[in-house]
């Protein structure tokens, strides 16, 4: 603190005495401003102004008022003097007239003509009437074809047995997996009841045979066609199973 108190006064105030001078111009520079005086002069236009005063028009006078109609007295309508008849000279009298007879001929006067004869009028001819055409006899339906409805109907039998068929199930099924087709025949009522069933080939496989005919004895069948197996109360049908183990 001592060492402070000694050193010089200016050393001490060195920055502030840095910007002394700039304070000092900042300063001159605004006062020389605000003593600069705008003078302002005033504008004076030297063209001269005519003004003029104009009088007023009078007012219209009101148009006079039509003065209203004469009555004009009604003329009485004086009687026109018949006109006299003009005299009209008397009659002449007419002189008598005399009346020939003249004697009747029974002479027939030549000239007058003869009536014409009658034209002959063509009588129409009959033309003889045209026979009636026979109408063609009317085509015959198609009949359907019996062999299509046949297969269409066998081929839904098969569709719908390959649909439910189940492979077989239990432990001996899951210890042999066994695998094949099976061949089998079944006879239909015409109304699609069961009559009778059987294999016709074996997959030589007995769990494979027997899930063949639980598939015949679970399907539901539907009647034969009207068209189809005409005669037969019965039809015998065969379709083809195969078991595949995993597929159902």
């Amino acid at each position: 603190m001592q060492a402070m108190m000694s050193m010089p006064f200016f050393y001490r105030f060195r920055d502030a005495l840095a910007t002394l001078p700039s304070v000092l111009i900042l300063a001159i520079l605004i006062f020389a401003g605000i003593q600069k005086a705008v003078k302002i002069q005033p504008h004076i236009d030297d063209s001269l102004v005519q003004i003029a005063l104009a009088e007023p028009e009078p007012p219209t006078p009101p148009a006079a008022a039509p003065a209203p109609p004469t009555p004009v007295a009604p003329q009485e309508a004086k009687p026109q003097a018949a006109a006299k008849p003009a005299p009209q000279p008397p009659p002449r009298p007419t002189p008598p007239q005399t009346v020939t007879a003249t004697p009747l001929s029974n002479t027939p006067n030549p000239e007058v003509a003869a009536p014409a004869p009658p034209k002959a009028v063509a009588a129409p001819i009959a033309t003889p009437a045209a026979p009636p055409q026979e109408m063609p006899p009317p085509a015959p339906a198609a009949k359907p074809n019996n062999a299509s409805i046949e297969a269409s109907y066998i081929s839904k039998l098969r569709a719908h047995l390959n649909s439910i068929k189940r492979y077989p199930t239990g432990r001996e099924a899951s210890q042999q997996r066994p695998q094949g087709k099976v061949k089998v025949w079944f006879v239909l009522n015409r109304d699609g009841t069961l009559v009778e069933q059987g294999i016709d080939e074996s997959s030589n496989s007995m769990l494979l045979d027997e899930a063949a005919r639980k598939t015949i004895n679970r399907a539901t069948f539907t009647a034969f066609p009207e068209s189809s197996w005409a005669g037969e109360a019965t039809h015998r049908f065969s379709a083809e199973l195969e078991f595949i183990p995993g597929a159902g």
